[in-house]
Order: structure tokens, then sequence, then C-alpha cells
């Protein structure tokens, strides 16, 4: 899985505020604690001091004080919880009470990441993915075959398109199945309405699923992005900008809908060549047709792309009409 740098640190800096705050917290316990109940000072003190001590004796090797001294610091420790419960307090009252108590707000056990980790950089990775409300809906659990029309052939072979879309499904689960080795990238052709936008999510979603970071911009956001960063110092948007280099899958959706420029030409090449280059995934969907690719924004565009790209052609009435 990848998380960057920025959003690695930001999931850190979460760990760290509870930690602080389970701190904070535990101080006001022991000063209420101690104000009612001097005792629980008095042995909290004598456990700490003891402790001290055994640290000592271990390093000099004396066992036998240490099994004395262990067994004093063990009475001292149940006679605090005895005063505590008897006095209407929980048995763990001066202790730290952690958000996460198997990895004690640090993320990680024995080196490896804690359930209470995967499941921030899960719900992380959906919110800066742009799409995660809609690929609820729009998934392979979703996907209904029997939308397509199987009556009509749309291919020289004779496939209709429902057979040609059931072997499109196909074909995704294997790309993400094979995600990590292959690196692959996508794009998607065909007339609004065909699917594209569908098959992205699906694909999209499978991948957050097994941890892989996703941002969606449709190519007008895509580009607008670019040009905030160019005009300050916004923290927000300079993270856009290395997660839009470096994110596990990069979607630009409509491409063409853009008002196009020679800024954007430009800034579409350096995309794709940048994520080429650091083996990073691509999934373009378009209206357009390769030669108007190659029209509106360069032959070295349209050459990346029948270069390094799956192009998926889709067909058919528009879907969202039924």
């Amino acid at each position: 899985m990848s998380l960057t740098n920025a959003q690695y640190n930001k999931i850190m800096r979460v760990y760290d505020d509870r930690r602080m705050e389970s701190n904070r917290e535990l101080e006001i316990r022991r000063r209420t604690a101690y104000e009612k109940l001097p005792e629980l000072k008095t042995l909290e003190d004598f456990v700490r001091s003891e402790s001290i001590k055994t640290f000592h004796l271990m390093r000099d090797g004396q066992k036998e004080k240490i099994a004395v001294l262990k067994s004093l610091i063990s009475d001292a420790s149940n006679r605090k919880k005895e005063v505590l419960i008897k006095h209407g307090y929980p048995a763990d009252y001066l202790e730290m009470q952690y958000v996460c108590p198997d990895c004690k707000d640090t993320g990680f056990i024995n080196g490896k990441k804690c359930h209470c980790f995967i499941e921030m950089q899960m719900k992380y990775l959906y919110q800066q993915s742009n799409i995660d409300q809609i690929v609820k809906t729009q998934n392979f659990d979703y996907f209904d075959i029997n939308r397509y029309d199987d009556r009509v052939p749309i291919l020289a072979d004779g496939k209709t398109n429902r057979e040609y879309m059931a072997e499109n499904r196909k074909l995704l689960l294997q790309w993400v199945e094979d995600f990590d080795k292959n690196h692959g990238n996508l794009m998607f052709t065909g007339n609004t309405g065909t699917g594209k936008t569908f098959l992205i999510n699906c694909v999209a979603k499978a991948l957050m699923d097994s941890f892989h970071s996703v941002i969606y911009l449709t190519s007008t956001d895509l580009f607008d992005s670019f040009s905030k960063a160019m005009k300050g110092d916004d923290e927000e948007q300079q993270d856009m900008q290395e997660a839009i280099l470096n994110c596990d899958l990069l979607v630009i959706d409509d491409l063409g809908t853009e008002l196009n420029n020679s800024y954007t030409s430009s800034k579409l090449f350096y995309v794709l060549n940048h994520r080429m280059v650091f083996h990073k995934s691509v999934i373009i969907s378009t209206n357009l047709s390769l030669n108007t690719i190659r029209d509106s924004y360069s032959e070295r565009v349209s050459s990346r792309i029948i270069s390094d790209y799956l192009i998926i052609p889709l067909y058919g009435n528009d879907q969202r009409l039924y």
C-alpha cells in the first residue's frame, strides 16, 4: 500500500495528539485522586522508587533481591487498586486510557500496522479520493451485466454489448489483481452514458479496498489544481499536487471537457510522463478519439497514450436513461 509522506505524517500526528491528550487527562485524574486520597500518592511514589531500584538490581544481576522487590511492587499496586475501588473509582483510574489499547496509540504492534492504523488509513484514502460516497453504489458488486443489450451485435466478431461488457468486467478484475505487478494504464473511450465513469469507480473502489491510494479528478479539476498551486503556498494545494503525482492510481475523468490551451497540453504531458517514469498508474476517460487528442493536446500526448495505455472503447445507449 502506499501512503505519501504527507498522508503518513498526518496519520502519525493523530497518534501524537491522542497520546498528549491521554497524558493530560491522566494528570488531571492524578491530581483529583491525590487530593481526595493521599494514600494513593504514597503508594504510587513507592512503586516508582522501587521500580528504579529493580532496574539497578537487574543491571547488577541480583535476582533474589529483584524477586523481593517485585513482590513489594505487586502488593503496592494491588493496594492502590483496592483503595480506588473502595472509594468508587475504576481500578485503572490512574493508568493511561488509550483510544486503542492494543497499540497504545502508537499505530504499530511489534513493527506491524495496528488495526486502528489500517482503519484510519482506509478512511483517509477514501476521503482524499474525491469519490468516497459514489463508490458505495458504483462498484463491481453493482455491475449488472443485464443492463446491456444482448440482441444486436456491436463488434465485427458478432459479440453483443452484454458479451463485450462481461469480457471487460473480467479484464478489469484481473487488471486490479495484477495492479502492483504491472502498473498498467487504462483509457476508456465512448459516448456519454456508455459506462466509462462507472467502470472507473469499480476499479477505484477495488483498489482502495486493498489499501491503494486513488485520486479522482475531472480534467477541469486537474488543471485548476495546478493553476491554484502556482498562485501561492497553500499547503492543501501542495499536498494535492504531491498526491496527483505520487498516488497509486490517478483518475482523469472527462478529458477534453476542460478549456484547452498550451498550458493544459503541457501539464497533461507532464503528469502522464512523470507517472510513467515512476511506474504510477493512470486511468483516463474521454469522448475524444485519438486523432482529436493528438490535435488538441499534441502528438507526444497521443503517442504516450497509444504506447502505454490499454484502450477500452465502450458502446451502446446511454445507460443513465434506463
